[in-house]
């Protein structure tokens, strides 16, 4: 019986998620669309260094909560780890970021 596209994407998933050095149960997939210049700089960064774009991913996102988290007093670090604060309302950060793409007249 031949396999559908969903289920060939499915099985190679799998597959990959399998020859990693980690518990599946430790990893999740992220699909994210990035500038040009950001992919570009995460390829030199990862050349640079000698390891995988994805070492570089973890190790920044690391190094930004290690900072963060020296800077909170001990019950906001709860409230962060709880996710019941933010710097900055995410919702509206979201909304200026997507009119500033759709309309060429406004600049960041």
């Amino acid at each position: 019986m031949r396999k559908s596209n969903a289920q060939r994407q499915r099985a190679y998933r799998d597959r990959h998620l399998k020859l990693t050095d980690e518990p599946d149960d430790m990893l999740e997939r992220i699909n994210q669309m990035v500038s040009l210049p950001a992919k570009n700089a995460l390829k030199r960064l990862a050349s640079y260094y000698g390891v995988t774009q994805r070492a570089i991913l973890e190790s920044a996102i690391a190094n930004a909560e290690r900072t963060l988290l020296d800077t909170l007093p001990g019950e906001h670090q709860n409230d962060y780890y709880d996710m019941k604060i933010t710097l900055r309302s995410n919702r509206k950060q979201e909304t200026s970021n997507n009119e500033s793409l759709t309309d060429p007249t406004k600049e960041d």
